[in-house]
């Protein structure tokens, strides 16, 4: 199953750090994937579903590559409207793969390189801060968490920029920050 558009603009509006806290809250104590670089410095952040094979890759989705002996076509991956791809090791064919504009994540070459633990099925996210793999199964409700905890964030350097202290703008600690918060929103249309 394809990640949902709603759900992709969500991931890509929080980025990466957002997303580990809000697994972290479901007991999922998730770090970068280690060693993955961005093939270009200025790459597009890219959020879709992992495929290892070509063509069980769905529009928008992100080939995973654990080893480099082939090229990546990337004709067939513009073709198949592929996000970008993963590879767990030096990409061959690097060069054009930048000159098409297609995001890549690689692992420059290093001794002892783990395999990468990206499942198919997998929600793939990777921006500036790194590349994480997100279980499908927590990926609408994670992105959602992301955009709230955003929005909440938001909402109290209003608060504090306006002279109000952060006493009391903890949500746990009462009824009237949850008000207030609902009614910032209404206000805002979020």
């Amino acid at each position: 199953m394809a990640l949902a558009k709603a759900t992709r603009d969500k991931l890509l509006s929080v980025g990466t750090t957002r997303i580990l806290a809000a697994l972290a809250k479901h007991g999922l104590k998730r770090r970068p994937l280690p060693g993955l670089r961005p093939l270009t410095a200025f790459q597009d952040t890219i959020a879709g579903e992992a495929g290892k094979m070509i063509d069980a890759l769905s529009p928008g989705g992100v080939l995973v590559v654990e080893d480099s002996t082939f090229s990546v076509p990337v004709a067939l991956l513009a073709r198949r409207q592929a996000a970008g791809v993963v590879s767990g090791k030096p990409l061959r064919n690097a060069a054009e793969i930048a000159r098409a504009g297609l995001p890549a994540w690689h692992r420059p070459p290093s001794p002892g390189a783990k395999a990468l633990l990206i499942e198919a099925g997998d929600i793939v996210l990777a921006d500036r801060n790194g590349l994480i793999a997100i279980p499908a199964n927590l990926a609408e409700q994670v992105a959602e968490e992301a955009v709230e905890a955003v929005a909440y964030e938001e909402f109290v350097a209003e608060q504090v920029s306006s002279g109000g202290g952060v006493y009391g703008l903890h949500i746990p600690s009462g009824d009237n920050a949850r008000r207030a918060f609902a009614a910032w929103r209404r206000i805002r249309g979020r």
